[in-house]
């Protein structure tokens, strides 16, 4: 069973429904109106959580908007900002909002706008819905606003058209009017309804309903609302011919038997907890989702791909154990050739004498020996190389050294490069010696040398 809830602001209207073959069917409906309408709540869940499948929600009226914005035609990131600062200078930054783009509108110097259609519930109030329902076996899947209830049943239901109609919810202690053209909801407002007794025929009512849709003809001249769609409970017999004369519009009373079977043996059937029951969740423009409800999402997801990956992971070191165990089978009948051959090798490098390596080392070219032992002999106290390479150009040998002068101050350490210099130049190994960077670090001196060696 679907169960739908539209909450007001004194009391909760809630409707089961079965899906059928051929449709869906009324199973329960329920007003809940008490002092504690949180612990009332949750007793009746518990009562009937057995036959729970799922649970849809309508936020009160007054923690809601709806309002339409023309935005230059952007692009989507352009777009989602240019309509985030709309939303936050007409009602404020505590609203979580969503939007649906309704076409183009002229807008100056013929270039279009784009018609974005504005949905919003408070935060706070989306929480607080939420922890209503901490304790329930199911969580709602659907957190909408009644309007977008209403014109999912009237366009389900094929009354829903591109002239403006407006819907009459009535119902005690509050009644609802929407004012919808096609896809667009124009007006929402909640009117009061006399206490049983003190306006028998109910012609407060019937002002305010008219009151209302003269607001509206007010703020769409070109657009007057042709249709009142009523439904509700037996007041709307004698309001609907007073507003028939006074707003020169076409009477319709809304007939849910034509969607739902059922609905004869339910009283109180609430139209808003009817479009809950319809809509398409996947398609719901303005469908929202508690933070708190976003972020246990998320965790999740998280541990969910965590989990995934693990067992991935173990499945790929389970293969790979089998079949290094496979081949490690194959390999023990190998394994004492391996061992004896590695011991071989081992004692051959034994046997390898330091002689050998340095005979190596005397034989090949350039003579490193030579050069090394030149080239500590040419360095003076207090000078430390860093580097010392050769290449060979065609038949010639040339190099370079990098090194420090260390002195007690900047012009003893270039007098130690100067001095490094001349003991190079004089050599007879090393000709062409320069000079060619020297570089202040501190009173260090950074220097390099090139040269070229004479073999």
């Amino acid at each position: 069973m679907i169960l739908c809830l539209d909450f007001t602001d004194k009391k909760i209207n809630i409707t089961g429904v079965e899906r059928e073959r051929k449709g869906m069917r009324v199973t329960l409906s329920h007003e809940l109106a008490d002092p504690n309408p949180n612990k009332s709540l949750g007793d009746y869940l518990k009562s009937i959580s057995a036959s729970v499948d799922e649970i849809r929600v309508s936020a009160a009226l007054e923690d809601t908007f709806h309002k339409v914005f023309l935005i230059p035609d952007l692009k989507k990131k352009m777009l989602r900002s240019a309509l985030e600062a709309e939303v936050v200078k007409a009602f404020g930054g505590d609203y979580q909002f969503k939007d649906h783009d309704i076409g183009e509108a002229p807008g100056p110097g013929g270039k279009a706008n784009r018609k974005i259609l504005t949905a919003g519930l408070k935060r706070d109030a989306l929480e607080k819905l939420s922890l209503r329902f901490a304790d329930s076996r199911i969580k709602p899947s659907v957190y909408t606003t009644y309007p977008a209830a209403v014109r999912c049943l009237l366009e389900e239901t094929g009354i829903l058209s591109e002239e403006p109609l407006a819907f009459v919810d009535i119902d005690r202690p509050s009644s609802r009017i929407v004012v919808l053209k096609g896809a667009e909801i124009r007006l929402t407002r909640e009117v009061s309804v006399a206490e049983e007794g003190k306006d028998p025929d109910h012609s407060m009512l019937a002002k305010d309903i008219y009151r209302t849709l003269l607001f509206y003809n007010e703020a769409y001249p070109e657009d007057r609302v042709g249709r009142l769609v009523f439904a509700g409970n037996s007041a709307v017999s004698e309001v609907a011919p007073s507003l028939r004369q006074k707003a020169s519009a076409e009477i319709v009373a809304f007939d849910p038997k034509s969607a739902f079977r059922g609905v004869e043996k339910s009283t109180n059937v609430h139209a808003g907890c009817l479009g809950l029951a319809l809509l398409d969740p996947v398609r719901c423009s303005f469908g929202f989702v508690p933070f708190s409800v976003q972020e246990k999402k998320k965790v999740k997801r998280t541990l969910a791909v965590s989990s995934t990956a693990s067992l991935g992971v173990l499945l790929v070191f389970a293969v790979f154990i089998s079949r290094f165990s496979l081949d490690l089978i194959n390999l023990n009948s190998f394994h004492g050739g391996i061992k004896g051959e590695i011991r071989m090798k081992e004692e051959r490098l034994r046997e390898m004498s330091l002689e050998f390596i340095s005979q190596s080392i005397e034989s090949s070219q350039p003579p490193w020996s030579d050069i090394l032992m030149e080239v500590a002999a040419v360095v003076p106290p207090g000078v430390a190389l860093k580097t010392l390479t050769l290449r060979q150009m065609k038949r010639v040998w040339r190099g370079e050294v990098t090194g420090v002068a260390e002195g007690s101050d900047e012009i003893a350490s270039l007098l130690k490069v100067e001095e490094t210099q001349s003991y190079f130049e004089r050599s007879p190994l090393f000709s062409g010696v320069r000079l060619t960077e020297r570089e202040l670090r501190g009173s260090n001196v950074e220097f390099k040398i090139t040269y070229q060696l004479e073999i």
